[in-house]
């Protein structure tokens, strides 16, 4: 076997027994934001004027002194933090519930699906992920393939699913994009992405669309570079309307006369670029 095949990525539908890896992957995928949202929270003008304005109410109308109404600022702080905490915890709990029901929720019907990125590593693996070049293809290119695989260890490192939109009825959403971070920069998003593309193409959805934070700026891009286009932008309340994140709503048009149309998901020099 060639080296450049001595690491494999097998995209692929979910299966029974993929539910933990996928939980851990997408927990994960939901957390990583958390410290840079909350410094970004921390650092806007608001969160200045509610310590400025609790300052000078504890100075000027209860009469304390200077050094303990300037407490106040490590108290906000510890708030936001907590509030922003808080909000993360919720949603990774929703998306965990949703997550224990996928076979009802993405694999029950024609129009949804959820698929992941299984890496086919050595069982003596001398060096970490991040530093090595894989392979990827997709399911039925790995069975064409007859690549031996009883050496190797599987391990899930990326998820994505597509449903239809409720509001739309030619619309669909991209869900659970996120890959392990281990295994980041290697294309495993973009084709992931694609994969879900190709999936609302052959389904006959005339739009596919994907939601995008402030803080998750790389996958942003990721999907503007893929034929995603800006739809909405929306503050979207993590704790109440004290703690908000501005929202990227991208939409991937699906042209007529476009089924014959096949996203460039395998092809290795595109996705080294």
């Amino acid at each position: 076997m060639s080296s450049e095949m001595s690491h494999i990525i097998v995209t692929r539908s979910y299966r029974p027994g993929d539910e933990i890896s996928c939980k851990e992957i997408i927990k994960a995928g939901v957390m990583s934001s958390l410290n840079l949202t909350f410094f970004g929270i921390v650092f806007k003008e608001l969160t200045f004027q509610m310590m400025i304005l609790f300052a000078a109410i504890m100075f000027i109308f209860f009469g304390l002194p200077l050094t303990v109404c300037l407490l106040v600022v490590p108290l906000v702080v510890f708030f936001v933090y907590v509030g922003t905490y808080i909000g993360f915890t919720t949603k990774a709990m929703e998306v965990n519930e949703e997550l224990s029901n996928i076979p009802r929720i993405y694999m029950s019907n024609a129009f949804s699906c959820f698929w992941v990125a299984e890496a086919f590593n050595p069982y003596l693996m001398t060096e970490s992920p991040e530093n090595v070049q894989y392979t990827i293809m997709t399911e039925q290119q790995f069975r064409n393939s007859n690549i031996d695989i009883s050496s190797r260890v599987k391990q899930i490192v990326g998820t994505v699913a597509l449903c239809k939109s409720h509001t739309s009825d030619k619309g669909a959403w991209i869900k659970r994009l996120h890959v392990h971070h281990l295994y980041r920069k290697k294309g495993i998003a973009s084709c992931l992405i694609n994969v879900a593309l190709l999936f609302a193409i052959e389904q006959g959805y005339g739009c596919a669309n994907i939601v995008a934070s402030e803080y998750t700026e790389h996958g942003r891009k990721l999907c503007l570079k893929r034929g995603f286009e800006l739809e909405l932008m929306y503050h979207k309340p993590i704790l109440g309307s004290f703690v908000t994140i501005l929202t990227y709503e991208l939409t991937y048009q699906i042209k007529p006369g476009e089924d014959e149309y096949v996203p460039p998901v395998y092809n290795k020099a595109m996705l080294n670029k």
